[in-house]
């Protein structure tokens, strides 16, 4: 595509982009991100000094280098598969691809299993990004040297502030209704059941056997197995006493 056709197109999108309301705009390891809907976003990203880790983040994405430069690209994947909101401290990155991105040409991005490193060959490059809505709820970290995870983020604010809600509760000893326990229960991520699960264990103790009960069956493997143990050591504490 002739690259001047391409500005132009670029130009007017953006112009069409900035017309619309409720735009999210925000920057964060020197990329300018616009988020247009809960399922579309772009973003221009400066490539300079690569980060200090290496990151696997839970969308698809195409990519164009904008730039006056190559880019080079190294391509990673996980070492085994992986489930997004599961954590394997064993799981290693792979480096699979290593390449150099010609000004005009673009690239796609699994969300599910490529890490993308970019770095400039001679100067500071510029790529143009279309972005999938997110496939998963966590960002891995990983470190560059070694390839081992070194932990996830949480992308959900509002789920993480629930979180953080219910850890300032469970420390100030400050009762809570059924409600806002079953949203607990009930939410779609691990964390805030997890999160949940320990709040009631301080803070409701009489609802533990009936919570631990309903988790057993959880889809979370880290918290089903914490109900499983917690019913059998209970059920174990029962059989001594009588």
């Amino acid at each position: 595509m002739d690259r001047s056709f391409l500005t132009g197109w670029a130009v007017c999108r953006v112009k069409d982009i900035l017309d619309e309301t409720d735009l999210l705009v925000f920057r964060d390891r020197n990329a300018l991100t616009i988020n247009v809907t809960k399922g579309y976003a772009v973003s221009l990203a400066m490539i300079g000094q690569p980060p200090d880790g290496l990151y696997l983040y839970p969308q698809h994405y195409m990519a164009r280098n904008v730039g006056r430069v190559p880019l080079m690209v190294r391509r990673y994947n996980p070492d085994r598969p992986v489930q997004n909101d599961v954590y394997d401290p064993a799981v290693r990155l792979v480096l699979r691809d290593e390449f150099e991105l010609e000004p005009g040409q673009s690239l796609e991005r699994d969300g599910y299993t490529d890490v993308l490193d970019w770095g400039p060959t001679e100067e500071t490059g510029f790529v143009l990004r279309l972005h999938s809505e997110s496939v998963g709820n966590y960002e891995w970290a990983f470190d560059r040297e070694t390839g081992a995870p070194k932990g996830v983020t949480v992308l959900d604010s509002y789920s993480s502030q629930v979180t953080t809600v219910m850890q300032m509760l469970t420390a100030l000893d400050t009762p809570v209704d059924r409600d806002f326990i079953e949203m607990g229960l009930t939410s779609r991520y691990f964390h805030v059941r997890w999160e949940t699960l320990k709040m009631i264990s301080r803070l409701s103790p009489e609802l533990v056997q009936a919570t631990v009960e309903r988790l057993s069956s959880d889809p979370h493997p880290v918290i089903r197995r914490a109900a499983e143990r917690t019913l059998l050591m209970n059920a174990g504490n029962q059989n001594a006493g009588d």
